[in-house]
């Protein structure tokens, strides 16, 4: 299973998209992959670390910020026998969309690691 489908399944949220953020409907959570570390090579095997970015967003800044600090509740600390999660950034503001009216956008990025 890829990471952003395992991430989608631990979140376990309405409206999770993977790798694009849609026009529709305003209130939306997107998960996006980007370069990780250098695998972690120790005597009892190597552990592959990925990073994932959540984006989240709704029509007020209250609701866009809700939504991503529902992700952090999940998945901060989050592990199993497959994955680790740790959250790496806070959650930031990085403002209104282009659409009509603007929407609030926020952003928080995870490191994963995969046994």
């Amino acid at each position: 299973m890829n990471i952003l489908d395992k991430i989608k399944s631990v979140l376990d949220m309405p409206d999770v998209k993977l790798g694009y953020l849609p026009d529709k409907p305003d209130g939306v959570t997107a998960l996006f992959e980007y370069q990780g570390s250098p695998p972690d090579h120790h005597f009892t095997g190597t552990d592959i670390i990925e990073n994932v970015q959540v984006r989240t967003r709704d029509t007020t800044s209250a609701a866009a910020y809700a939504k991503a600090k529902a992700v952090v509740s999940i998945l901060n600390r989050y592990h199993d026998n497959e994955i680790s999660v740790l959250q790496s950034t806070p959650i930031l503001d990085i403002g209104y969309d282009n659409a009509n009216p603007q929407r609030q956008e926020y952003t928080v990025n995870f490191e994963i690691r995969r046994y």
